[in-house]
């Protein structure tokens, strides 16, 4: 054996060595992720049905005072777990995940972990209007970090495996493992690479194998046999579903937004008390309305099967509508992720019995089940997780086309109403904050931008932008129109692909140019610019003022210059 081949075969082993490694790690991964998310679905189930077995046998004027005690006892532990321990266990747990990865939040800890589980068992085991998904997801995350401090693993390996943790949770909350990867590469890293979808995939599949092991091989929900086909001339109604369902997630989102402001404003009330106060309102109306309560699988199994009747369909959904927000701009630890499929099924299926109503001959749960995903594209602004979740949960080809097309034009609908997803706008909301993370957002882009910005106009020629590009040496160049509003940005890498490429130096920059450059305002703080800079391709940001016009631009190397400045 000569050299070479000795030199390669040694290479081939060592690598195969740690792609070992690296499929050991994404297994023990989902594994934990995967145990973690069963204990907290059936430790939620069994309290749930606990408290609603033990106070259905008393008199509704017992019940009356019953069980609003016992939804705002539930809230009052889940807020002094959250507030008093750990902070960054408030809300969903995805943003506090996006953060994380973005390595501007907090390292997740075990502590973490141990509070995001029992507080989102005592609220939404005792019947707050949130969904389990979100701290699942955190705990999942959680899960990872800890196999990467396990494996003394930092970087982007430690944020290989906190987002396998992440997608591995979704996986074994639906029985959905091509979802749970799809949503981690939307969602969370917005980035692809090879070794992250191989870890992801790897955990994804572990997770959903030990929640079937135990539970069984049964979608989140009870789904009917869909004999009915859509027909072409019905396709219609889906795009009046798809429009529908973008306008009432926008305003879904924006209820949330004024809940939050509504609980900032009840500065009589400390921090920990507010998920009590959620209880009792929504323990009083659960009362009167059961369905409202916890996340919202029974009322879509129930809805699925036929059970409920036009007008009931119509109350349900607004009292999910108006409880899931004020539960949830609490700080209570649960999620809006199952609610919003809920209310996307209720939607559906309410559209689709008011075209029946009119003679149209429809199935009302195809229509549902659609909706799930239409809903679901318009709030969390995630389409093709969407689309991909409501295909494993049903398993019938026959319907993913109308199910991409209303799910397609729902995310155009909130996209054109500038709606942004609802978990990175509430990373700036309610986003929990590291020491370095409260430094950036206490000061201004404007503070630390470079403004002596080198501008190029669109109708420059290649040739002239190549030769004050050896000049100036800067990395990116903002492009300008003749009136000079911004129109985009190039760069170096971008002269030499189209030098590569064989376009003419003549042509002008405008042929060659990003057209969609990353950009911040100047009075946004440092905190946004720095997510922005983590969590998409590009290392600059362009700073524009409100009318278009060029002010300056920030780099990863501003901000780490400030941070230097600023920590001892």
């Amino acid at each position: 054996m000569n050299a070479p081949d000795f030199f390669y075969k040694t290479k081939g082993f060592f690598k195969e060595i740690a792609r070992s490694e690296i499929v050991l790690q994404a297994v023990l991964v989902g594994l934990i992720s995967g145990i973690l998310v069963i204990l907290f679905k059936e430790s939620i189930s069994w309290l749930f049905d606990f408290i609603q077995f033990k106070t259905g046998v008393f008199p509704f004027s017992y019940r009356l005072l019953l069980f609003p005690l016992i939804t705002t006892l539930g809230g009052l532990v889940a807020g002094i777990l959250v507030f008093k321990i750990a902070p960054e266990t408030r809300g969903s747990g995805i943003p506090y995940v996006k953060l994380t990865l973005a390595r501007i939040g907090r390292g997740t800890r075990l502590r973490s972990i141990a509070v995001k589980f029992f507080a989102g068992v005592a609220g939404i085991g005792t019947g707050l209007s949130l969904g389990r998904e979100g701290p699942s997801v955190q705990l999942g995350a959680g899960s990872g970090a800890l196999v990467a401090k396990m494996f003394r693993m930092k970087g982007t390996n430690q944020d290989k495996l906190i987002a396998s943790g992440a997608g591995a949770a979704i996986a074994a909350t639906f029985n959905a493992p091509i979802a749970g990867a799809i949503f981690v590469l939307e969602e969370l890293i917005q980035k692809f690479s090879p070794a992250l979808l191989f870890s992801v995939l790897v955990s994804t599949v572990s997770a959903a194998g030990i929640a079937r092991y135990f539970l069984g091989d049964n979608p989140s929900f009870v789904i009917p046999q869909l004999s009915f086909f859509v027909r072409i001339e019905d396709i219609w109604v889906f795009i009046l579903l798809g429009v529908v369902s973008g306008v009432v997630g926008v305003c879904f989102c924006k209820m949330i937004f004024f809940n939050i402001t509504l609980f900032e404003k009840m500065t009589v009330i400390p921090e920990w008390g507010k998920p009590a106060v959620a209880g009792f309102f929504v323990g009083v109306f659960g009362l009167f309305l059961p369905y409202i309560l916890g996340s919202g699988n029974l009322a879509v199994d129930m809805l699925l099967a036929g059970k409920f009747g036009f007008l009931l369909i119509l109350i349900i959904f607004v009292g999910k509508f108006v409880a899931t927000p004020f539960c949830f701009a609490s700080g209570a630890a649960g999620g809006i992720f199952l609610p919003t499929l809920m209310l996307g099924a209720f939607l559906g299926y309410f559209l689709s019995s008011l075209c029946i109503f009119c003679g149209i001959e429809l199935n009302p749960a195809v229509f549902a089940l659609v909706g799930m995903g239409a809903f679901l594209a318009a709030v969390a602004r995630t389409p093709i997780t969407a689309v991909v979740m409501v295909f494993e949960m049903t398993g019938d080809y026959n319907h993913i086309l109308p199910i991409m097309l209303s799910v397609a034009i729902s995310d155009l609908v909130a996209e054109k109403l500038g709606s942004a997803p609802i978990y990175t706008s509430l990373i700036f909301r309610q986003g929990p904050k590291s020491r370095e993370a409260a430094m950036l957002s206490e000061v201004k882009v404007e503070k630390i931008m470079s403004r002596e910005v080198e501008q190029f106009s669109h109708s420059m020629s290649i040739e002239e932008a190549f030769e004050i590009m050896q000049k100036t040496h800067h990395g990116a160049y903002p492009v300008v129109s003749d009136k000079k509003k911004l129109t985009g940005i190039i760069t170096f890498d971008d002269i030499e692909d189209a030098f590569l490429q064989g376009i003419s130096h003549d042509e002008n920059v405008e042929k060659i140019m990003n057209p969609n450059p990353v950009t911040v305002y100047p009075d946004e703080d440092i905190y946004r610019a720095s997510y922005l800079l983590h969590t998409t391709d590009t290392e600059w940001l362009v700073v524009e003022e409100r009318d278009k016009r060029v002010a300056g631009i920030i780099t990863r190397y501003d901000i780490n210059k400030f941070l230097e400045e600023k920590t001892p």
